[in-house]
């Protein structure tokens, strides 16, 4: 679709790249697999860095698809930090990171305990950076950046997998199991909460059969409380396993239930990052001008699709925290079941606003 710009396309190819790296996490569940995971995210982040300044290089506008102002929050008088701007530095950081878990994978010996120490602070203290970056979004510019937000998010899992190689620190999240728990519990509110609640929104906005200006502003607003859900299920997800990765390497609850998480991030994403923006122009009925309003009509039918795709892996990963331990083979077909369900009862639903008449 030409709705989909290729700055896009490099989003979602640089979100996939930095949490694909979670899959040798479980497939060797010792440092190592975590050490790929963190070269992968750290590719990923530098990636975003090196985006942004050649866009800034180039004197062009970081366009934000969510209504936001991405240019105001990267030119921002915290786009720099001691007169250096944040993207020289992220790039800087990630590279370093690519590297020092690359040789850290092929050449351990290389590296002296020391060194090792040095690289875990400078993990940490970007994660505290991405956290004073994150705040100053929220509550100083009141703008977002959604390519500030996948760097900050990947900053936030490099430093979280980075723990594995410190014994205290793993001793500290098998500690605090229940404030993991707790966490994962809340992200479930915000998140699948907020989904619920945006398509029981956006089922009675279309009573008019279109969605105006301000119904879009109030299904952003949700959106927000979305990504926070997104934030808090995924990090406490990935700081249990961090915690008990040879325990939850081989549970097929875990790994599903992950997986169904995954899914719901990208599928949400996309909602809310592609098909939102255009949901006020999409004609959600059929009129007599359909055939000249072809290519936005083709937006309808994957905008429902995907939103049953996020609101059904949400729902089915909720699920998880009350299902019994099953095989693999069971809970895929399981959950391939629920996904399909969700998806014919939605194009159902898709078709009868359609013929709806004037």
């Amino acid at each position: 679709m030409r709705f989909i710009q290729p700055n896009i396309v490099l989003y979602f190819f640089l979100l996939l790249l930095g949490i694909s790296g979670f899959f040798f996490a479980v497939l060797w569940p010792q440092t190592i697999g975590f050490y790929a995971f963190i070269a992968f995210a750290a590719a990923g982040g530098f990636g975003v860095a090196f985006y942004i300044f050649r866009t800034k290089r180039g004197s062009k506008q970081l366009v934000c698809p969510m209504g936001s102002d991405c240019n105001a929050v990267i030119n921002s008088r915290y786009s720099k930090f001691l007169g250096i701007s944040i993207e020289y530095l992220g790039m800087a950081y990630y590279f370093i990171v690519v590297g020092a878990y690359s040789v850290l994978i092929f050449a351990p010996h290389l590296f002296s305990e020391t060194i090792l120490s040095v690289l875990i602070t400078l993990t940490a203290s970007a994660f505290l950076f991405s956290l004073y970056l994150l705040f100053a979004q929220a509550f100083l510019l009141r703008q977002w950046c959604i390519w500030c937000l996948l760097s900050a998010m990947l900053s936030i899992v490099i430093f979280i997998a980075s723990l594995v190689s410190v014994g205290f620190a793993i001793a500290f999240l098998a500690e605090i199991t229940t404030v993991l728990k707790a966490m994962h519990s809340l992200g479930f509110i915000f998140g699948l909460g907020g989904i619920i609640a945006a398509i029981f929104l956006f089922s009675k906005f279309l009573g008019d059969r279109n969605i105006d200006e301000g119904e879009l502003k109030t299904l952003q607003m949700l959106s927000e409380l979305i990504w926070l859900g997104l934030a808090l299920t995924i990090i406490s997800q990935l700081a249990s396993y961090v915690a008990y990765a040879d325990i939850l390497a081989v549970s097929a609850l875990f790994l599903v239930q992950t997986l169904a998480l995954f899914i719901a991030a990208i599928m949400s994403a996309v909602l809310m990052i592609i098909f939102e923006p255009f949901l006020a122009i999409i004609p959600f009925v059929e009129t007599p001008r359909e055939k000249e309003q072809s290519e936005l009509s083709s937006l309808r039918r994957p905008a429902f699709i995907i939103g049953a795709l996020a609101l059904s892996s949400w729902l089915f990963a909720f699920f998880m925290d009350y299902y019994s331990e099953y095989g693999m083979v069971h809970l895929f077909f399981a959950y391939a079941i629920f996904l399909a369900a969700a998806v014919s009862a939605v194009l159902i639903w898709e078709a009868k606003i359609k013929k709806r008449s004037f």
